[in-house]
């Protein structure tokens, strides 16, 4: 019953440890975290400013020649249109910005024709052979404060213009090339919170629409983002001093934790030590108790021929052999103790301590402690 209690009060003496341990290692990883807050304040500093939106489309209406097919004046888009009927494309770009909160903001956008004479790489991708652009409409700059702006215009492409520019350059150098125009607006904003200097804004914008040239037929591709977002964050207090206070008493607190840490990690390894003893001298009492008797007295050795066996095992065997009980003796409360075998003038010793069981130890047993000492 005694070895019982023992038993669980080592057990109960790991846990408490083991969970110490956790705490300990909680305070580090705090102390940690306030170390780095503490001299990296712009992390700690960083704070929204605003959100934002934007939306994009280009619409565009296909207006027509006079034929003797199509009574409208003109198609509306996403269709197939023959190309030799086009008279021209109205195109309407329209651009929507929208803040969470009032903005300085400036903004510039212009709209561009580029007319591309395409050829292939090496690797079958599409490049310029020739290109040219043609300005639709001229820079545009504006300025305003508020939530939000539209950009919103109507402008045409003299397709039949473009179409003939390519047809001109194929005739002319007698290549076989892919050809198109591009209509982009492009969108350059500058913004900052209403009142502030600091424009933490800053975004480009383009919107495109291809539509082939020298071709029978005429499929218009978009190219753009319909719509996005985007927060902003700010920026000022990178620069902020470390917070040196809240730096030494983390420092403080992790250099102890650390001595706390060792300090634990040892004990708790001597506790692990002791709780391998006592389970593995009450195994061998509960398995071989009927043939080992308990000593409170230590028998003289010196009258004996002292015989020392590496393991219980061949006590056991010796034990059967010699029909002779084995004794034993807790030299030290839950660290040491002996079985002896006393035959004739002969003491056969097979010695268990407490240190056996220290993991770091550098001796090789060549066997694992169940084998060994059991």
């Amino acid at each position: 019953m005694k070895r019982q209690k023992d038993e669980n009060k080592i057990i109960l003496k790991q846990w408490v440890r083991v969970f110490l341990l956790l705490i300990v290692i909680a305070v580090m990883a705090v102390s940690i975290f306030s170390i780095v807050k503490a001299v990296n304040p712009e992390a700690s500093a960083k704070k929204k400013l605003y959100s934002y939106t934007y939306n994009s489309k280009m619409d565009y209406k296909v207006y027509l020649k006079n034929n003797g097919f199509f009574t409208a004046p003109y198609l509306e888009m996403n269709k197939q249109y023959i190309a030799s009927i086009i008279d021209h494309v109205e195109v309407q770009p329209n651009f929507e910005f929208h803040s969470t909160e009032d903005l300085d903001y400036t903004y510039n956008y212009s709209i561009v024709a580029t007319a591309r004479g395409l050829g292939e790489d090496s690797d079958g991708r599409k490049v310029d052979v020739w290109s040219k652009e043609y300005p639709i409409l001229a820079m545009q700059t504006m300025n305003g404060t508020g939530k939000q702006f539209i950009i919103d215009k109507v402008v045409n492409l003299d397709y039949n213009a473009y179409n003939q520019v390519l047809a001109d350059f194929r005739n002319q150098f007698g290549l076989s090339v892919d050809a198109r125009v591009d209509l982009t607006m492009n969108i350059n904003i500058s913004a900052g919170l209403k009142g502030e200097t600091e424009k933490n804004l800053q975004e480009k914008y383009d919107m495109s629409l291809q539509f082939p040239l020298l071709v029978q037929t005429v499929r218009v591709k978009s190219d753009y983002v319909n719509t996005g977002s985007n927060t902003v964050y700010s920026t000022a207090n990178q620069n902020k001093e470390i917070n040196i206070p809240l730096a030494v008493v983390g420092t403080l607190v992790l250099l102890g934790s650390l001595v706390v840490f060792v300090k634990l990690g040892k004990s708790l390894l001597a506790v692990t030590r002791k709780s391998e003893y006592i389970l593995a001298v009450n195994k061998i009492m509960k398995e071989y108790g009927d043939i080992i008797a308990e000593t409170h007295n230590m028998p003289d050795l010196n009258k004996y021929d002292i015989v020392n066996i590496k393991s219980f095992t061949d006590m056991v065997d010796i034990e059967e052999e010699l029909h002779s009980p084995i004794i034993y003796f807790e030299i030290e409360e839950n660290s040491k103790c002996v079985f002896l075998i006393l035959n004739d003038k002969t003491a056969y010793r097979f010695l268990l301590k407490e240190s056996d069981f220290d993991h770091f130890n550098t001796i090789n047993y060549g066997e694992d402690r169940e084998k060994t000492y059991i």
